[in-house]
């Protein structure tokens, strides 16, 4: 074969997977379309291609009720089941075992895949749990109010205060931890801080379009472990930021960060890359025009964001508006892709359980999952 019959071949093949990856889609897969109610979804967790949860709040006339869509089957169906009480987080370490973080300090606890859930009230926490992490059936993290993590190594029986936490300097009361994430033994926690507003911060943490328009800067701060969260670095970053979603890449190396700025209209989200040795950052992307929500590794090289379009409008719509998906391979050149034409919201969520299978939920009800042509 000549150099013109290799050219060609390599063009072919470029030409096919760009037709390729262009007619991957994002298909509506259930939509809570009632007259009288309507369905914000706060939190999405998929353990695997099979198993999902969404967590979410019905708005009635008079009244607003926790729920949790379930699904056994990848999203082919949904099950609506009630919440006793309100719920701000949710996490799955596999198909049976999944956990709740309430109100008022309440965990929940379910092995049954969320079908039934028991309390598993975590003593001597004293603050409120935002969020809650397993790296394995042992070790586990609540992340909470007040500039406090507590850590188990026994399943969640017994809980104890991780010292680190405390030591980054911003006020305890203005001091929040909301995110976990790991790749094998590299973790981060990672929170933010802010003066103190009359609003609810944990409310605004979880409708983010609640916040007013202007905030005061936003100062992150995380701990960072190489050896599975025996040992802990924390860190502070002034006037960085809030940083919505971390995702630390394959090499160990380096993080992806979601970054969210309420006191900027320039710039008022963007995903930069942070270096954990150096913790030097840069972005990768941002734009002005795209209100930047979740973020999410889909296998080694892909990564996926979601956005709103928010062109011609301030930051948090006060109303949905088109719904993106960005996809980026190689972590940059970041493409638009195919979204059904009635999803719409002011804030996604992203859940990949592996490098083929992804769903996005809204804040106007919709869960949408990848097709991969």
């Amino acid at each position: 074969m000549g150099w013109t019959g290799v050219w060609a071949t390599l063009v072919t093949a470029l030409l096919f997977l760009n037709s390729a990856a262009a007619a991957d889609r994002w298909d509506l897969q259930y939509f809570y379309d009632k007259n009288d109610s309507s369905l914000a979804f706060t939190d999405l967790s998929f353990s695997s291609p099979l198993h999902g949860a969404a967590l979410g709040v019905v708005a009635g006339r008079d009244r607003q009720r926790p729920v949790l869509a379930l699904t056994y089957d990848g999203g082919r169906n949904w099950t609506l089941v009630s919440l006793k009480e309100a719920v701000v987080s949710l996490f799955f370490s596999n198909d049976q075992t999944g956990w709740l973080a309430g109100a008022k300090n309440h965990l929940w606890k379910t092995q049954d895949g969320g079908r039934t859930w028991k309390s598993a009230a975590p003593k001597g926490v004293r603050a409120d749990v935002l969020r809650v992490f397993f790296l394995d059936e042992s070790r586990g993290w609540l992340l909470c109010s007040q500039k406090q993590i507590y850590s188990t190594n026994d399943g969640g029986r017994s809980w104890q205060l991780l010292e680190a936490s405390r030591r980054p300097d911003p006020p305890d009361a203005s001091t929040f931890y909301t995110w976990a994430a790991f790749q094998q033994e590299t973790g981060l926690l990672t929170g933010w801080s802010r003066p103190p507003d009359p609003r609810s911060e944990i409310l605004e943490w979880i409708r983010p379009e609640l916040r007013p328009p202007s905030r005061h800067p936003t100062t992150a701060v995380f701990l960072h472990t190489a050896d599975g969260g025996r040992s802990w670095n924390p860190s502070v970053l002034r006037n960085f930021g809030e940083i919505v979603r971390a995702r630390i890449l394959p090499s160990g190396a380096a993080a992806l960060l979601l970054i969210q700025r309420p006191d900027s209209l320039a710039s008022p989200s963007a995903i930069v890359e942070l270096d954990l040795k150096t913790l030097q950052s840069h972005p990768v992307y941002q734009n002005r025009s795209r209100w930047l929500t979740d973020l999410a590794l889909l296998g080694p090289d892909t990564t996926l964001a979601a956005a709103v379009d928010q062109e011609g409008r301030a930051p948090f719509p006060a109303i949905p508006s088109k719904l993106k998906i960005l996809r980026s391979v190689g972590f940059n050149n970041w493409t638009e892709m195919q979204v059904d034409y009635r999803a719409e919201a002011r804030a996604a969520l992203l859940a990949a359980p592996d490098s083929t299978h992804a769903w996005v939920a809204t804040d106007t009800g919709m869960i949408l999952t990848l097709v991969k042509d």
